[in-house]
């Protein structure tokens, strides 16, 4: 597996915009993608061109909603090569795989990749780990199974890696409120960030020293008062 084409965008940018913008019917966009792949052949190894091709497919059909083809090809994806190979895109196909089999009630299926994403566990950060641990909790609770304990402990390499105040008592309960948590304050400090742009040094400093003596995660708490220290050197 070629890793550097793996990990390379290979759709123009004019291609997107009309596959997600231009273009309202999925077999056009399907037709589109694999127009551009054989019109790319030979420019890149067999290979990564599957991989790239079945992952584009899969997501026009989940983005429509139609999950039963967007889980066929997202298993192609994951089947054709190595967590390694790159991790962020195998784990967005993994967690997909386990969100619409879900969806559409196939808990058995959704059990066999929630087993492989959790044997991946040591590769994906503790963010898609926390995503995949919140999926696992929302198949239990639809499916009626009980928590398995032999995951607690990636419970908690989470919150001591993050710096969460959860404690781990509830599995479930846990990890909804540290994905709660993460969602919040992760899109408070986005917003913020966004805004420093166009706000005064003073007014910068004040937002971050808020955020600061707010924060609940000591990953973003962290993250932001290293961001203050800089402000404040300027």
């Amino acid at each position: 597996m070629n890793k550097e084409q793996l990990k390379k965008d290979i759709f123009p940018a004019e291609l997107m915009l009309q596959l997600f913008r231009d273009i309202p019917d999925v077999e056009s966009k399907i037709r589109m993608v694999n127009e551009y792949i054989e019109k790319v052949h030979g420019v890149y190894d067999e290979d990564v061109l599957l991989i790239k091709q079945q992952n584009q497919i899969a997501h026009i059909y989940w983005i429509s909603e139609q999950h039963e083809q967007s889980i066929h090809h997202f298993e192609i994806v994951v089947e054709s090569m190595e967590v390694e190979d790159y991790p962020s895109l195998y784990f967005l196909a993994l967690n997909l795989l386990i969100r619409g089999n879900r969806i559409l009630s196939n808990y058995k299926a959704a059990e066999k990749w929630v087993a492989l994403a959790f044997e991946s566990s040591g590769i994906f950060n503790p963010a898609e780990n926390l995503i995949n641990l919140n999926d696992y909790a929302d198949l239990l609770t639809e499916s009626g199974k009980v928590f398995e304990n032999k995951h607690m402990p990636l419970i908690q390499s989470i919150i001591d890696e993050y710096g969460f105040p959860e404690k781990l008592e509830d599995p479930i309960t846990t990890i909804r409120s540290m994905r709660k948590s993460y969602q919040y304050w992760a899109r408070k400090l986005g917003e913020m960030e966004l805004k420093s742009a166009e706000s005064s040094l003073t007014d910068n400093i004040l937002a971050y020293e808020n955020y600061t003596k707010s924060c609940e995660i000591g990953w973003f708490r962290n993250y932001a008062s290293n961001s203050l220290d800089r402000l404040k050197s300027k």
